[in-house]
C-alpha cells in the first residue's frame, strides 16, 4: 500500500510540474476531451438514434483538433518569445 501511495504522489507531482501554465492545462484538457468524443462515438448510438445530434458529436473531434493545433502554436510562440528575451539580457 505505501508504495501505491508513493507511487500516486510521485504522479501527482509530476504533474503539477507538467501542467504549470494554462496552456499546457488547456492542450491537457483537448486532449482528453478528444479521446473522450472518440471513445463515445465508437461506443453510442447517437448517430443512429438522432442523426444530426451525430452529426454534431462527429464534428467536435476536428474542431478539437484544430483547437489543439492552435493551442500548440501559441504554445511554441511564447516558448520562443521566452527564448529571446532570455538571449538578450
Amino acid at each position: 500500500m505505501r508504495r501505491v501511495m508513493k507511487a500516486a504522489r510521485s504522479l501527482i507531482r509530476i504533474s503539477f510540474e507538467i501542467f504549470d501554465d494554462w496552456l499546457t492545462r488547456t492542450a491537457g484538457i483537448v486532449c482528453l476531451l478528444i479521446i473522450a468524443v472518440v471513445i463515445f462515438n465508437m461506443n453510442s448510438e447517437v448517430s443512429e438514434t438522432y442523426p444530426l445530434l451525430g452529426t454534431i458529436i462527429y464534428a467536435m473531434v476536428p474542431v478539437l483538433f484544430l483547437a489543439g493545433g492552435v493551442i500548440f502554436i501559441v504554445a511554441i510562440l511564447r516558448f520562443s518569445e521566452r527564448g529571446n528575451n532570455d538571449e538578450t539580457s
